[in-house]
């Protein structure tokens, strides 16, 4: 590109903008008296926009990547715009760098020679002035292309909090990125180019619009229909079985009183508080009656957590197997519960859960998340009676809680500024930008954690906290390398007893989060007398708490290195989808470690493979050895395990199972199965509540598992025989493929299931209730309820697109019975939590002279904008005056993203 015409032409604009303008000719002192820094940070704009997706690019763009290193020689460009607002900085001022985060790996700058782009680490690049810098006038806009690896398809690609560093070192954020809303710092992207949103192409997905989306809420309205009767005595998640009377619906004017004799003071004080948030309290002593009793005999045989529920005139009476069961009765006479009405039908309820394991989990380690969050996040899971909390507390970017006797861990590996020596705090990194004034940064003290495991004992809720390792790490490893430095001239000794590395382990490497320095060093004694510290310490909160440690979850995931995959070759290579990298970086992790030489030269390994295997060994022995039972790990983690119950101390362990299904997930399932493991079904491609809730790039979310999961698809998981999905949902590229059941004893290794909220692109509380909610409700009903669509293992049954195993009409009769409670009852009880769920986009097409609407689950209230103002949407409503539709929140409180309506998608034909 050539630059210098309009730059030319631009500067000769604002000179004489600027002499015709008052402000600007009042102040050259003010001017000249700030920093180009200072000038940039106050004054610039930054935009961000897709320019080309990967569509197989032109040879010439294709090898250009290869020579760049691009995984499978696979890259799309993008464009960051300065836009200067403020007065000129001159060709002279180059004493500045640009920072900026991009989830991407930024490998060239593409249309200017005036930067030297460079990635610091992890996600973090920065720009740096070049002597061909000619410097940006007032008014100009100075577009920079680059060329990243892979693709970007949706907003939440990009990152905010951009920031530049002047030779006084001091890092100032661009003001105007300094937000969480990317809305003015990024593009739309192009949803008529598919160059623009498709990632390959092949790429099959289907954008999503009014119209799509019509027809995807209408696709089953000829095979379910539910009706108000129906959805009244419709609780969530469904019970074994529920006989509504007859008789009048009980009105609760006066409130609900709960006589619970049988649970414990702390689960009867959740409960009120339950009814104080739904606007239930006693209010007289008219208040309706529930009796609350504990008793094994009267549900003998059945397992932990059943219970029985009548609910009549007079009063309810709830009979649990034991507290769990006790306590989810009352859950359950809540679910009943119709808040517009202020009444509950008469109903007979027996039940029972379905796994021991249902849970749900939050990375507060990506960023961080308030505890009020996590405490709402408790209170929800409760309410639909999910009993297990994976707290995952450490990542690279964030370690979350205090550890007395390593303070370090707090001041140093909570904290995210700019520091390039990270002695104070760790690199900027996923929009955090330089400062610690945002969800970047924070951590739980010793007594905010105890406070969280009270509460969720008191809804019986097991918390199980997890600190990732050995990879994933790179949180503990700064905090230990600044306690090291702090202490090695003083106390040697201390400063060496929880170091996680070998410091003459020159590996180089690149983790599956682009940094060169994250792993913790499974060779070196030093890193178990951490691991043992950390246990200790948690386990005495958990002491503390009075809800004993059961669970130890080390992580183990992802411990390679991404260069050494096949999707690179040493460079330069001939193979045109690969690649190139130096012979150097194909190593695996820790092979320059002269402890680890020492440790396979000893026989206790035999190779660098093996060290994984004894990682997750060794801590199985600290855990087993501070009397906590179980033990559990991402399923990598544990890959090379054998047999577990012979190599493993603990007494129980599982994985979390998590790769996508399409990838051959249900066989991993199998494989640790067939291994000794109990299993958590987590596939990322259902269960990750971080990918998007539809394909349109305006969704937040990662999508390398799926280009969406809404609430419909994680309600059509099938834990048990997940080979069946293959029938029912497609790949992430929208293509079909094929799964084979297990055989029927492979049932008896899964515990449970689990969704998940890992947190690169969730930066806020309020990002976290946008994801989860309602998504959370659906996995409480597979958690819980086996439907009768779920096929039963038959081994070597194959499923594929063509197949025709699974009844797909009770599929969706179930899903709108599901989807009709939620609509109408639960939402607006979401509402009354303060949970600030992600209301649907409307589907609509114009028919004649109608606006025909649908949304996901019904009882939902929409308006239009009619280009002056958003209005309710009628029956008589004119298209003509229709310029784009929302809905609102179940209380009326809130609104959705907007769609425009498409005009020209007219179903009268239909």
């Amino acid at each position: 590109m050539n630059r210098l015409p309009l730059f030319a032409s631009l500067a000769l604009s604002a000179l004489i903008a600027s002499c015709s303008d008052p402000e600007s000719a009042a102040a050259p002192e003010t001017a000249v008296a700030l920093s180009a820094p200072e000038r940039i940070a106050a004054n610039f704009a930054v935009t961000q926009e897709v320019l080309t997706n990967f569509q197989g690019m032109d040879d010439e763009m294709r090898a250009l990547c290869k020579r760049a290193g691009g995984s499978s020689a696979a890259c799309s460009t993008y464009r960051v715009s300065l836009i200067n607002h403020g007065p000129a900085i001159a060709a002279d001022e180059r004493d500045w760098v640009l920072y900026f985060h991009s989830v991407r790996r930024s490998l060239a700058l593409l249309n200017s020679d005036a930067f030297t782009l460079e990635r610091v680490n992890g996600d973090l690049h920065r720009l740096i002035p070049t002597e061909k810098f000619a410097g940006i006038a007032r008014g100009e806009s100075l577009p920079l292309d680059i060329l990243a690896e892979s693709w970007m398809q949706f907003a939440s690609d990009f990152q905010p909090r951009l920031f530049v560093v002047g030779a006084d070192g001091e890092a100032r954020v661009i003001e105007s990125t300094d937000t969480d809303d990317l809305s003015d710092i990024v593009l739309p992207i192009n949803k008529n180019d598919p160059n623009n949103w498709k990632r390959a192409p092949d790429d099959a997905n289907m954008l999503a619009t009014a119209s799509t989306r019509f027809e995807r809420f209408t696709a089953d309205d000829d095979i379910a229909s539910v009706g108000e009767p129906d959805w009244r005595g419709r609780i969530i998640p469904q019970p074994l079985s529920t006989e509504v009377l007859a008789g009048a619906p009980v009105v609760l004017g006066a409130g609900i009183a709960i006589d619970a004799t049988g649970l414990a003071d702390g689960s009867v004080r959740a409960l009120e508080q339950r009814l104080t948030q739904l606007g239930l309290s006693a209010k007289s002593d008219d208040a309706y009656p529930v009796q609350v009793t504990v008793d094994s005999s009267a549900l003998a045989g059945k397992p932990a957590g059943a219970y029985r529920l009548v609910v009549e005139a007079d009063g309810a009476r709830v009979t649990g197997a034991d507290t769990d069961g006790a306590f989810y009765g009352v859950q359950s006479l809540l679910a009943l519960v119709d808040l517009n009405s202020n009444s509950l039908p008469q109903a007979v309820v027996t039940d029972a859960p379905r796994f021991p394991h249902r849970g749900m989990f939050l990375d507060v380690g990506r960023n961080f998340h308030s505890k009020q969050v996590v405490l709402k996040l408790l209170d929800q899971m409760a309410a639909y009676k999910l009993n297990r909390f994976h707290f995952h507390l450490s990542d690279d970017e964030g370690w979350r809680l205090e550890i007395p006797g390593l303070p370090e861990l707090a001041e140093v590996g909570s904290q995210r500024c700019f520091d390039l020596q990270e002695n104070t705090c760790l690199l900027p990194q996923l929009g955090s930008g330089p400062r610690a004034d945002n969800f970047g940064s924070g951590f739980y003290s010793v007594d905010d954690y105890v406070e969280i495991l009270r509460y969720a004992a008191d809804r019986h809720i097991e918390v199980v906290p997890e600190f990732d390792m050995p990879a994933h790490a790179r949180s503990a490893v700064v905090a230990m390398e600044a306690r090291y430095r702090k202490l090695k001239d003083s106390d040697p000794a201390a400063a060496e007893a929880y170091r996680l590395i070998d410091p003459e382990d020159d590996t180089r490497y690149l983790s599956v989060q682009f940094y060169n320095d994250s792993y913790i060093n499974p060779c070196v004694d030093s890193t178990y007398h951490f691991v043992g510290k950390v246990i200790r310490e948690v386990k005495a909160m958990h002491d503390t708490a009075g809800m004993p440690l059961q669970t130890w979850h080390f992580g183990g995931d992802e411990a390679v290195n991404i260069l050494a995959s096949d999707s690179f070759e040493v460079g330069p290579g001939k193979d045109p989808q690969k690649g190139d990298t130096s012979a150097d970086m194909r190593n695996k992790p820790w092979s320059n470690s002269p402890q680890c030489q020492k440790l396979i030269a000893s026989g206790e390994v035999k190779a660098l493979d093996e060290l994984g295997e004894l990682y997750a060994k060794r801590v199985s022995q600290l855990v087993a050895d501070a009397g906590i039972p179980t033990m559990a790990a991402w399923n990598d983690g544990v890959k090379k395990i054998g047999n577990a119950s012979e190599e493993l101390a603990t007494r129980h362990n599982y994985v979390n199972s998590w790769a996508p299904l399409f990838w051959g997930g249900g066989d991993e399932s199998a494989h640790f199965a067939q291994t000794g493991f109990d299993l958590v079904q987590s596939h990322s491609d259902y269960l990750y509540f971080d990918m998007p809730q539809e394909v349109d790039p305006a969704e937040r979310g990662y999508y390398w598992a799926s280009r969406y999961t809404d609430t419909r698809k994680t309600f059509s998981y099938a834990p048990l025989n997940t080979a069946q999905q293959a029938e029912v949902y497609p790949d992430r590229d929208g293509h079909g493929w094929e799964a084979t059941s297990p055989a029927p004893e492979f049932a008896d290794s899964v515990r449970g299931i689990q969704g998940q909220l890992w947190s690169e692109v969730v930066r806020t509380d309020e990002a976290v209730e946008y994801q989860v909610f309602p998504r959370l409700l659906a996995l409480a009903e597979r958690a819980w309820h086996q439907a009768s669509w779920e096929l039963p293992l038959k081994a070597g049954q194959t499923f594929s697109a063509e197949t025709t195993f699974v009844d797909k009409q009770a599929l969706a009769r179930d899903w709108a019975s599901f989807s009709a409670a939620l609509g109408n009852k639960e939402l607006l009880k979401l509402d009354r939590a303060g949970i600030g769920y992600r209301i649907p986009v409307p589907g609509a097409v114009v028919e004649g002279d109608r606006v025909k609407t649908a949304l996901p689950y019904p009882g939902l209230a929409l308006e239009y904008f009619d280009g002056d103002q958003w209005l309710p949407l009628t029956e008589g409503t004119d298209p003509q005056t229709v310029q784009s539709l929302r809905t609102k929140s179940a209380d009326g409180n809130r609104s959705g993203r907007p769609v425009a309506l498409d005009v020209s998608a007219d179903l009268s034909a239909k």
